[in-house]
């Protein structure tokens, strides 16, 4: 099984501190900084230093359906992950990066932002087949009893890749 290996620095705020608290560990999962497993309540910064293989669908961001606001018309004619629509596979068996992220607030969002190479396993949701809907009630698509595979095979099930990402939100949910 495939998996990234590397090194996360943290600090974030503790509901109970005004004192940030730091944290140095091996590679984390997610984007938000973490401690003790559970995520900084007060929001934080993270720097994950980390190697590993790129593998990721590409959209087809030349078609006009990729700028469209019809969410089910682009996410069903361009969602790289879960169309099957993909432009191609970009593949890349060793690479060094990095990935930063900021996540502020208090209570139920933590707005913030993160760049670099994100961590992802594929599993139903990055790789099977889904039908989209205008009520977000989307489906997965079933083939004699089997999700149907979109940009790799089963065989690929359970590892974790490195991914090319950027992005704000308004709850930096992992």
């Amino acid at each position: 099984m495939k998996k990234p290996k590397g090194v996360t620095l943290q600090m974030g705020f503790l509901a109970d501190t005004k004192k940030p608290k730091f944290r140095f560990s091996s590679l984390q999962e997610g984007v938000r900084p973490q401690y003790d497993g559970m995520v900084f309540p007060r929001g934080g910064i993270r720097l994950d230093l980390l190697y590993g293989t790129i593998k990721r669908p590409v959209p087809k961001f030349y078609k006009k359906e990729f700028w469209s606001s019809d969410r089910v018309k682009k996410e069903q004619n361009t969602n790289p992950w879960n169309s099957g629509k993909h432009w191609f596979v970009l593949h890349i068996p060793f690479c060094i990066g990095f990935l930063f992220s900021i996540c502020l607030g208090w209570g139920k969002n933590q707005p913030g932002f993160y760049i670099g190479l994100k961590t992802y396993v594929v599993n139903h949701i990055s790789a099977y087949l889904k039908k989209y809907s205008p009520d977000h009630n989307d489906t997965f698509i079933i083939i004699n009893g089997e999700p149907v595979m979109t940009w790799c095979n089963k065989s690929e099930l359970g590892n974790k890749y490195l991914c090319p990402s950027v992005s704000i939100r308004k709850d930096l949910v992992d």
